[in-house]
């Protein structure tokens, strides 16, 4: 068994002991008629950690199975990651992960996303090919349910970004050295949780942090989505 499997189920495991302990929690401050604060907190972390079982769940036939298996998941509707992908209307590279992207450990496995995430990019850029950009930003918009306490919102040295880097500038740039990627983060607020990522000439930068970068502001959908 490959160590991906092997940290996708321990992961597994683990999730599915804090939803129970969430649950059991949640439970309890019912009964107790606690205040409603409280009790909407539990219920967000509680819709938080069974989103991420749906995700690692999804993720265990797509790295176990053989082509006939992967094929019949991907069939199943609300199996695969429906990652969004395409241009604003400025021109700019952008793509959207229905999910915040996991904090940064040394155990944690990131596959659940990676593998669809390389998916969604492989595919888009086999129908739309282009040439690469040159010395760019990918900016990172970290979109909070705007029901989330402000110190539930992660630090973003905390968020593991590097396999999303990767994978992006795999499709966009000659590479993700220093002379090629520069970075940027900022988080906001929205109707759910999601990752934004840009990828933005150094020389259009600026436009793009007025125009994207206000923590305040809710943005457009836009490109295909894929998983």
């Amino acid at each position: 068994m490959n160590k991906n499997i092997t940290n996708t189920i321990k992961d597994i495991r683990k999730t599915i002991r804090k939803v129970n302990a969430l649950a059991d929690d949640l439970e309890l401050r019912i009964k107790a008629g606690l205040h409603l604060q409280s009790v909407n907190e539990i219920s967000l972390e509680l819709e938080r950690q069974t989103e991420t079982l749906a995700l690692l769940g999804r993720a265990l036939p797509l790295e176990l199975g053989d082509a006939e298996t992967r094929m019949r998941a991907e069939q199943i509707p609300g199996q695969t990651m429906e990652i969004s992908i395409g241009y604003t209307p400025e021109g700019w590279f952008r793509l959207e992960i229905p999910a915040l992207l996991p904090k940064k450990s040394r155990s944690g496995n990131v596959n659940y996303i990676r593998a669809p995430l390389l998916k969604a990019l492989s595919g888009y850029f086999r129908e739309h090919p282009h040439e690469r950009l040159g010395p760019s930003v990918i900016a990172y918009r970290h979109v909070y349910d705007r029901r989330t306490p402000e110190r539930r919102r992660r630090d973003h040295d905390n968020i593991e970004v590097n396999f999303v880097t990767d994978a992006v500038a795999l499709f966009t740039l000659p590479d993700d050295s220093p002379a090629w990627c520069s970075h940027y983060y900022c988080s906001a607020a929205g109707d759910a949780n999601r990752t934004e990522v840009y990828v933005v000439p150094h020389t259009d930068f600026e436009r793009w942090l007025h125009l994207y970068g206000d923590r305040s502001t809710e943005q457009k959908e836009y490109g295909e989505k894929g998983g």
